[in-house]
């Protein structure tokens, strides 16, 4: 598989540009740390996981014929069959349910509670003032969070009805006031 001997060259470089930084004059401490290099001490095997096929469920398009979520979670998410657990995510989010999703990395888990988030949003687009705070341990996720919730709103198109912010002590003062005296429906915190 080519994605072993890519990993292969990676992990020679790399410890060719780590040896680069190691001039030590005690020769004991010198030999030490060339063995750790040859034993792979220094950088572990590769962790391989398969990610699981997750279940198909309905489309997006049943659960706005149904009347569960906004037609407009279509024109922002797009035209596909969910997963069951955004499915059930979704079902119980528009019901007024609490809910948790732990599933792997890809499964979508972004979609059930931003998808839950936007349909609350979309029913109630008259309500002025924050409607939903997302809250997250580093500024780097608030950052991406941030470029998703952009590419969704350029899916929907020029007219996207609901407004985020980030508030995270990054902004400046001006920022910060534009966000207290014009509320946004989203803050990202």
């Amino acid at each position: 598989m080519q994605a072993f001997k890519v990993h292969e060259q990676i992990v020679t470089d790399y410890k060719d540009y780590l040896k680069s930084f190691n001039i030590i004059s005690d020769k004991r401490i010198n030999a030490f740390v060339d063995d750790a290099f040859k034993k792979d001490e220094y950088i572990p095997e590769p962790l391989i996981q398969f990610n699981p096929s997750y279940k198909r469920a309905a489309a997006i398009q049943t659960l706005i014929n149904e009347g569960v979520i906004h037609r407009d979670i279509e024109k922002t998410f797009g035209k596909f069959n969910l997963f069951v657990h955004q499915e059930e995510a979704l079902r119980k989010g528009a019901a007024g349910k609490s809910f948790i999703v732990t599933s792997g990395t890809g499964s979508g888990k972004s979609l059930t509670f931003l998808g839950t988030i936007f349909n609350h949003l979309f029913k109630h687009q008259e309500e002025p003032g924050v409607k939903a705070i997302l809250v997250y341990p580093m500024n780097a996720l608030i950052n991406s969070q941030e470029e998703e919730i952009k590419k969704l709103a350029a899916n929907f198109g020029d007219d996207f009805p609901v407004t985020f912010r980030k508030y995270t002590g990054q902004e400046s003062e001006e920022q910060r006031q534009e966000v207290e005296s014009n509320p946004p429906d989203i803050i990202l915190t």
